[in-house]
């Protein structure tokens, strides 16, 4: 009886840590599970935003205009993935998104590359716009200044590069 009694005491040493395991395993399963909910819902919310902008903006332009149409098209579209968002959540767009990919591989690679593409134009709109913010307000603080340090590609087309402006010896000529 000894060996029996003993075998169920070690028996249920093994499966504590186990069980623990499990345990702690569901716990860090539903806290990630509702971080989930949560982000989904400020990503819907976030789109619902600029959804509702652009239905504003689209109600202040002229009646006749081409572009009210799209950016109303495009309200309507950002207040429909809201409502996705708030009813499957992010894991049901990551679900539909691998099950297109199954399904149309050509599409879907067509698909990222339009999206790739067109991510890439909006980052070069937006920092060429920044830039062109940046340099009004440097030229400005150049023109205060009385200087014309404003444009390091400008002052290396007057000055040439930092090799020949500085160590003339590296062009490869010799000094004048």
């Amino acid at each position: 009886m000894t060996d029996s009694l003993s075998g169920d005491l070690w028996a249920g040493e093994r499966e504590a840590p186990a069980d623990k395991a499990r345990a702690a395993a569901h716990t860090v399963r539903e806290r990630a599970d509702e971080q989930a909910r949560a982000q989904s819902h400020r990503a819907a919310d976030r789109v619902r935003q600029v959804a509702d902008e652009l239905s504003q903006l689209a109600r202040q332009a002229p009646d006749d205009s081409p572009t009210r149409t799209l950016v109303a098209r495009a309200a309507d579209g950002g207040h429909r993935a809201a409502g996705y968002l708030d009813r499957r959540g992010l894991g049901g767009l990551l679900d539909d998104t691998q099950r297109m990919a199954r399904q149309r591989p050509a599409a879907f690679v067509g698909a990222t590359a339009l999206a790739g593409f067109a991510m890439g134009r909006l980052a070069k709109a937006g920092r060429a716009a920044s830039q062109d913010q940046d340099g009004e307000r440097d030229q400005g603080r150049s023109r205060d200044r009385g200087s014309d340090a404003s444009d390091p590609v400008e002052r290396s087309a007057r000055r040439g590069t930092f090799d020949q402006a500085d160590h003339p010896e590296r062009t490869g000529y010799p000094e004048a």
